[in-house]
């Protein structure tokens, strides 16, 4: 029959069947759901911590009694409690300077409650600046800390201010010129700001495609052996081939799996991009949330690994699940699959500390490595277009690879029933088929 010529279109029908029966389930609708949904809550976390602690702030006042302080000094000490705050985020530390006169008043506002802690700077017969905090607050807390640390530094402005200095001369910008050596070089250079938010990007897309393949591949060796365990495909196999059997379970299942991931990833978008104009809503302030320039490489340099690794790991789990009669020896027959997962995936989680060196730069074309390195070099900036685009090539000639492999391995394992399975019998079953 010309049906069971190529893959099509038995494959498509098979494939739209096991598309079906995966996406009008209950649990996958209700479990799309709320994944999207704490997708989209998970990027509304750096609102709902500036809502709780946006109305939080330590009040600290600094009685002075002494003279001679810095011109600055208000501006250091503040500006140390303050570091970190965003544009037009409310400071977390409130200060008012009194001075000697006014310390009654201040140990009286302490007692009182209307300030939160009070700080008497003096100096001693050196003429160093002393330090005295009166606080009911924990000695080892977080304000503490904070409000000895900015002590601490206007002790380093007044010593610089009295050797004829300032932190502001020591920190001005000198007269380094940087010269890139290959000034056709295609690297990205990123601040170190830029460094931390792409490492942090990178991980999760990374862990993103980890689970993708460890769960939907799970999902194709799954349908697989139930439709062997039912005796279904013995029927299935008078109307169709082998190895059009193995494209639809593979396409099937695959969509249903990807349609899911790119709801999530949907509302994961959706979040960082209302993250912005949410908290002005509700808090009426600038947020610094939403993707940078850089990430939106990155998340399309994402979707075609994402889905040229899964279509690599969902063949053969396919083919591994076909030597097993039953859903229970699932496991164990793609214990060898979920080794050089996790090989790869630990391997690139290395690789984001050392993301110039050679072994990374080799392993990243490597096809099943690749969804996961070459992911984590573009996310750093390191990667040229053709790198990437050898990369894409080698991963769809590994795939066609894949799929002779993986349809000689379906082509018997369908037919082998009550076997246990071993390298032995994945081998023979391989040479056996044609």
């Amino acid at each position: 029959m010309n049906t069971r010529r190529g893959l099509f279109p038995n494959a498509w029908l098979i494939a739209a069947r096991e598309y079906r029966a995966r996406a009008s389930s209950r649990s996958f609708v209700v479990g799309t759901i709320l994944l999207a949904a704490l997708a989209f809550a998970a990027t509304q976390i750096p609102v709902l911590i500036d809502a709780v602690t946006g109305n939080m702030q330590t009040r600290v006042s600094v009685v002075v009694e002494t003279s001679g302080l810095p011109s600055d000094s208000q501006f250091v000490f503040s500006g140390t409690l303050n570091a970190g705050t965003s544009s037009g985020g409310k400071e977390p530390y409130s200060v008012t300077w009194s001075g000697a006169a006014a310390l009654s008043d201040r140990q009286s506002a302490l007692e009182h409650g209307g300030t939160d802690a009070l700080l008497i700077v003096d100096r001693n017969a050196a003429k160093d600046l002393t330090f005295t905090l009166r606080t009911d607050m924990p000695s080892d807390g977080r304000q503490v800390s904070v409000i000895e640390t900015a002590a601490r530094m206007l002790a380093v402005e007044d010593g610089l201010a009295r050797a004829g200095t300032s932190t502001a001369a020591l920190l001005a910008p000198s007269n380094l010129s940087v010269v890139p050596v290959s000034p056709t070089g295609t690297g990205t250079a990123l601040s170190v700001t830029g460094q931390i938010s792409s490492g942090l990007l990178s991980t999760g897309l990374v862990v993103l495609i980890f689970m993708a393949i460890v769960t939907y591949g799970t999902w194709v060796a799954m349908s697989v052996a139930e439709e062997k365990g039912s005796r279904v495909m013995e029927l299935m196999l008078n109307a169709t081939t082998p190895s059009q059997m193995l494209a639809g379970k593979v396409l099937g299942n695959g969509a249903a799996g990807l349609s899911q991931y790119g709801v999530v990833i949907g509302a994961l978008v959706a979040g960082m991009l209302a993250q912005g104009p949410i908290h002005r809503a509700i808090l009426g302030g600038a947020s610094t949330g939403g993707p940078g320039p850089l990430e939106w490489p990155v998340l399309g340099a994402f979707a075609v690994l994402f889905v040229l690794g899964f279509l690599l790991y969902s063949l053969l789990y396919a083919a591994l699940g076909s030597l097993v009669s039953r859903q229970e020896d699932v496991q164990s027959a793609t214990s060898p699959m979920m080794i050089l997962v996790m090989i790869g995936y630990f391997m690139s989680i290395f690789a984001l500390q050392a993301i110039n060196d050679t072994w990374v730069v080799v392993a990243s074309f490597i096809p099943f490595f690749s969804p996961y390195l070459m992911l984590a070099r573009v996310s750093a900036g390191h990667v040229a277009a053709w790198e990437f685009g050898l990369a894409v090539v080698l991963l769809v000639a590994a795939i066609g690879v894949a799929l002779g492999f993986a349809a000689r391995i379906y082509s018997a394992g369908v037919l082998l029933y009550g076997q246990r399975v071993g390298l032995r019998q994945v081998i023979g079953a391989a040479r056996a088929s044609r």
